[in-house]
């Protein structure tokens, strides 16, 4: 999966799981203040983005940092081209 599609898969994960009900997310929306989301909601979504991107736990490491649609877009790329531990 390119980069684009993967930022653009973020979004649209981000926006339909918005408290505040499905809406479209931008890279610069807040998590918490202009999606609504708590910490239950973030963890719902740190788990979907897991299972949808096949990655390892989003709920500890740099991912503290992560407030914006942007910083979950960045993330996801990063890890999809870091080289696997299984190699």
């Amino acid at each position: 999966m390119d980069n684009g599609t993967s930022r653009a898969q973020v979004r649209r994960i981000v926006g339909e799981m918005s408290p505040l009900g499905a809406r479209e997310a931008n890279s610069g929306d807040r998590l918490v203040e202009d999606l609504g989301y708590d910490s239950l909601a973030v963890i719902e979504l740190s788990l979907r983005i897991e299972q949808e991107f096949t990655l390892a736990d989003l709920g500890t490491g740099p991912t503290a940092d992560i407030t914006t649609v942007q910083d979950i877009e960045d993330f996801v790329v990063q890890q999809q081209a870091a080289p696997s531990d299984a190699a």
